[in-house]
C-alpha cells in the first residue's frame, strides 16, 4: 500500500522550501509519487491500496500510474495512527502480510517491494526499509500489532532504532532491507543528483527528468542567476507521508 498526498503547491514537501518554491516541490513530489506507483503496479499476486492524505480532489490521481490502486482515505491524528489504520484495513480485507511504502523514495523498486513481503514469509514479522536520516521508507508486517506505531515521535532521527527497540520488546522477528534514498530537504536534491547519476535502476523516469532538467547533469548547486545553498538537515518524518 502506499501511502500519500496529493501533490497540490504549499500541502506537499515544505521542508524543500528553500531552496525549492512550493510548486518546484509539489511537482517534484507528483514526480516521485507516480514513479512509485509504476513500481508497486508492477508487483504481480498483491492488493494495491492508494491511502490518501484529506482533502483530495474527488478525479485526482485515478489514471495510470495509479489505476490498479483501489483509493482509500488516511485516517489518524498521527502518521502513526494513519499507517495503523491503513494495515488494520488491509488485514480486516484478508490479507495476510502487508508492506507499507512513502512516496518520495526514488530509489523504492518493485524488486525492493517483492523482498520485503519474501522476508515477511520466511520468519520475520516486520521488516523495515532504512532511509539514511533514521527513519524508514518502508514496512511491512505479518499480522496486525497497533504498538508498532503509537507512542512515537516520528519526526525525529531515531524513528527506526526506536521502532527495532520496540520490536524486540514484543519479541517480533524483525529484518532490514537494503537502505533507501528519500528526499526532503535541499542536501537530499543533490543527492538525489548523485544518485540518478551513478544508478540505471529503479527507472523512475519521472523523477529522473525532473532532477536533470531542474539541477542539470552536473555537479555543484542549485540553478539560477544565484545559487540557493541547502538548509541544514533535520530529523527524519519517517518517509511515509510525502
Amino acid at each position: 500500500m502506499l501511502m500519500a498526498k496529493a501533490p497540490v503547491s504549499g500541502r506537499v514537501k515544505t521542508r524543500l522550501c528553500p531552496p525549492l518554491a512550493p510548486a518546484e516541490a509539489a511537482r517534484l513530489y507528483a514526480c516521485m509519487l507516480g514513479d512509485a506507483a509504476e513500481e508497486i503496479s508492477s508487483v504481480g499476486r498483491i492488493a494495491r491500496y492508494l491511502f490518501l492524505d484529506r482533502p483530495v480532489a474527488a478525479n485526482a490521481m485515478r489514471g495510470e500510474p495509479f489505476s490498479s490502486f483501489e483509493r482509500l482515505p488516511q485516517r489518524g491524528k498521527d502518521l502513526g495512527e494513519k499507517m495503523w489504520d491503513a494495515a488494520a484495513t488491509a488485514f480486516r480485507r484478508g490479507a495476510r502480510r502487508v508492506v507499507i511504502v512513502g512516496a518520495d523514495c526514488p530509489s523504492l523498486s518493485a524488486g525492493t517491494v517483492r523482498r520485503a513481503f519474501l522476508e515477511l514469509s520466511s520468519g520475520a514479522s516486520v521488516v523495515f526499509g532504512p532511509s539514511v536520516d533514521g527513519g524508514y521508507y518502508l514496512v511491512g508486517l505479518s499480522s496486525p500489532d497497533e504498538r508498532l506505531f503509537l507512542g512515537f515521535r516520528w519526526s525525529t532521527a531515531v524513528v527506526l532504532r526506536n521502532a527495532a527497540a520496540r520490536c524486540r520488546i514484543l519479541s517480533a522477528p524483525f529484518s532490514f532491507l537494503p537502505p533507501g534514498l528519500d528526499v526532503d530537504t535541499g542536501e537530499d536534491l543533490l543527492a538525489l543528483r548523485e544518485w540518478v547519476g551513478t544508478h540505471a535502476r529503479p527507472a523512475c523516469p519521472r523523477t529522473r527528468e525532473w532532477i536533470t532538467g531542474f539541477l542539470g547533469p552536473g555537479g555543484g548547486g542549485f540553478r539560477g542567476p544565484t545559487e540557493r545553498k541547502p538548509g541544514p538537515r533535520r530529523g527524519s518524518r519517517s518517509r511515509l507521508g510525502g
